[in-house]
């Protein structure tokens, strides 16, 4: 339930006018006037909400979203970027993002993306989500129909930059990858760079082998997967569940969601 809320603004007339308007809605609102100050009331407050300018003096709004996502005790609480400008709406979607607000005066868009984002967090709590990835779309969709039995919300996955948005933007409980996967780049370096997130560090990230039919088992072929599965757990990836097996596939991910 989002009740706390941390307005980071350098602008005080702007800050006052936005804590006003939200403590007149019933939230607690403490402000802030640069990043480190942020981070100050964050170590001695419980905070449910961060919203957070981009350009503030001493700490501005980018290094402050970076701290917060690495520390584990802050990493989880959302936090909402408020700017108008293209470039600065790609730069933080590439850190995975996914709250912004223009900047307006109008108290009911920022109350409206409050509520929404409550919502999705109470709906969130319905479901463990799971992102399947690899280069085989027909083992995608064998993994997705195995899932349905289970209450979980399955993501599917086809490229290395499909991985890394949807990971960063879900954020999923468990992520099944490919030992072999190759896109732009390879399933070690994908975990290598999902593993920089600090959000993130709760994902038990599975890896599995595909081996297409008609090509079969060969000696070359098991020694690039014994490769490739020591590079990925060496990465950060959880567990190799071995060839995948749609009935062993739905056990071992059944079990770990209980």
């Amino acid at each position: 339930m989002i009740k706390n809320i941390l307005l980071a603004e350098d602008d005080r007339s702007t800050a006052l006018m936005v804590k006003t308007q939200l403590e007149a809605k019933g939230y607690w609102v403490y402000t802030a006037a640069n990043g480190i100050e942020a981070l100050k009331i964050l170590s001695s407050q419980s905070i449910d909400l961060i919203i957070t300018d981009v350009v503030m003096p001493k700490m501005d709004g980018v290094d402050l979203y970076e701290a917060v996502k690495k520390s584990p005790e802050t990493t989880d609480i959302p936090i909402i970027i408020v700017t108008d400008k293209a470039m600065f709406k790609e730069s933080f979607a590439s850190l995975g993002v996914s709250h912004f607000l223009e900047k307006t005066t109008n108290i009911n868009i920022l109350l409206d993306k409050i509520a929404f984002i409550q919502k999705t967090a109470n709906e969130a709590k319905k479901f463990s989500k799971i992102l399947i990835s690899g280069n085989h779309a027909d083992v995608l969709k064998q993994m997705a129909t195995a899932l349905k039995g289970l209450n979980c919300l399955v993501i599917p996955a086809h490229s290395g930059d499909e991985i890394l948005s949807k990971a960063l933007t879900i954020r999923p409980h468990i992520i099944v990858m490919d030992v072999l996967f190759q896109d732009n780049v390879s399933a070690h370096e994908l975990i290598r760079a999902l593993r920089c997130f600090g959000f993130l560090g709760q994902a038990k990230i599975i890896t599995y082998a595909f081996f297409p039919q008609d090509l079969g088992i060969d000696v070359e072929a098991v020694e690039s997967v014994k490769e490739a599965m020591t590079l990925c757990s060496q990465a950060g990836s959880d567990q190799y569940i071995g060839r995948f097996n749609q009935g062993f596939f739905l056990e071992k991910l059944a079990s770990l969601l209980t």
